[in-house]
């Protein structure tokens, strides 16, 4: 399972690599050691809260933009969190849901 550290981590490189930026340029524009960034992008690390704030600012995003990370999420960890809420749910609603599913 991918942890929240990776994620955030992935979705800091995905919006670096659209921007076309390298490691070094953004991590000159946050005032960081590339080492450091690549350390964040890889989920070993998470930046401080400075450097969060930071890294959104130079890749001009929103908080909501960042931690949009669904995209990443596999599929094993999707069924099961599907799963889950299914689990939970009354069988009108569980009815309502498989006939949708059904006409896919």
């Amino acid at each position: 399972m991918t942890t929240k550290k990776e994620l955030l981590g992935m979705r800091i490189r995905e919006f670096r690599e659209n921007r076309k930026y390298t490691q070094d340029k953004l991590a000159e524009m946050v005032g960081i050691d590339p080492k450091h960034l690549s350390r964040i992008e890889n989920g070993r690390n998470y930046p401080s809260f400075e450097t969060l704030e930071k890294i959104i600012d130079s890749l001009n995003v929103s908080y909501e933009d960042i931690f949009n990370q669904e995209h990443f999420i596999k599929k094993e960890d999707m069924i099961k969190k599907i799963n889950t809420k299914l689990s939970k749910i009354n069988a009108e609603k569980l009815t309502f849901i498989f006939k949708m599913v059904n006409e896919i």
